[in-house]
C-alpha cells in the first residue's frame, strides 16, 4: 500500500501548506517566491499535462517521485536529477537540548538576507526571498552574524519536514546543526506531528548526524529539478 510520503509535494500542497499553493484539478504548485516545488495527485500523462498548462514557459519546479520516471522531452526539460534518501524519525532521543540550545533564536524578515547569504554558501536546497513563510526558521549567531539555521519546509500532514539545516564552513565542528535541528524537532513533535527529511544519498556524513538523533531511511527518491518548455 502507498506511504502518503510516497507523494509528499502533493500531500504537502493539498494539506499543511495550501495557504501557499496554487493547486487547480489534480496538479499544483508552490508560490514561485517560495518554494520550486511543484506535485500531482497521480503520476501520469494527464496529471503531468495538467501541471504543464498552469505553469508559464521557462518555470523552472522540482518534482519528486520513487522510481526514476520519463517526462515527455517536448514539455519538460530535466536541469538537475538529484538521488535522495527520504529519512523519517523513529527513534526517540533522550534529549532535544544540548550546550548550544541557548544560543538558539527565532528567525524573522529582517534576517532575510543574512538567510538567503547563508544557504547560498552551503546549499542546503532551494532557498528563495520567501521560503521564510513556511514558518518556523531558527539560526545562531557569532557577533552579530548569523553562522547556522534549520527550519520547517513542507507539511503533509501528519508529517512536518525539517529543512535549510547548514551552518558556515567557518563555524563547523561546534554542533550547532544538531543543536539547531532538535530544536525544530521539538516543535514539530510538540504540535503532534512527525519530523522527516531529505538527504543526498551521497551525503553520508549527514545521513549519520541524522541517524544519531533518531531518523531513519524509509525509502530512496529522486528530485528532479526542470524546466517547463
Amino acid at each position: 500500500m502507498p506511504h502518503l510520503l510516497d507523494n509528499m509535494i502533493w500531500q504537502a500542497i493539498t494539506t499543511g501548506n495550501k495557504d501557499i499553493v496554487v493547486v487547480d484539478g489534480d496538479a499544483g504548485f508552490y508560490r514561485p517566491e517560495i518554494a520550486p516545488f511543484a506535485g500531482v495527485k497521480v503520476w501520469n500523462d494527464a496529471s503531468l499535462d495538467k501541471l504543464h498548462t498552469l505553469l508559464p514557459s521557462g518555470r523552472r519546479v522540482a518534482l519528486s517521485y520513487l522510481n526514476e520516471a520519463k517526462l515527455n522531452e517536448n514539455k519538460w526539460q530535466v536541469l538537475h536529477h538529484m538521488d535522495c534518501c527520504q529519512m523519517v524519525y523513529e527513534q526517540p532521543v533522550d534529549s532535544f537540548i544540548t550546550s548550544q540550545s541557548p544560543l538558539i533564536i527565532s528567525l524573522t524578515d529582517e534576517h532575510i538576507p543574512q538567510m538567503l547569504e547563508l544557504t547560498a554558501l552551503t546549499k542546503p536546497g532551494p532557498f528563495f526571498e520567501r521560503t521564510i513563510e513556511f514558518g518556523n526558521y531558527f539560526g545562531i549567531f557569532k557577533e552579530n552574524k548569523l553562522v547556522a539555521m534549520a527550519g520547517q519546509r513542507m507539511h503533509p500532514v501528519p508529517y512536518m519536514e525539517v529543512s535549510a539545516v547548514c551552518t558556515h564552513p567557518d563555524y563547523r565542528g561546534h554542533g550547532y546543526a544538531k543543536a539547531l535541528m532538535l530544536h525544530v524537532m521539538k516543535l514539530i513533535l510538540d504540535n503532534s506531528f512527525t519530523p522527516f527529511l531529505h538527504v543526498l544519498t551521497s551525503n553520508t556524513g549527514a545521513i549519520q548526524l541524522y541517524e544519531s538523533i533518531g531518523f531513519r531511511i524509509r525509502t530512496r527518491l529522486w528530485i528532479d529539478m526542470v524546466k517547463r518548455l
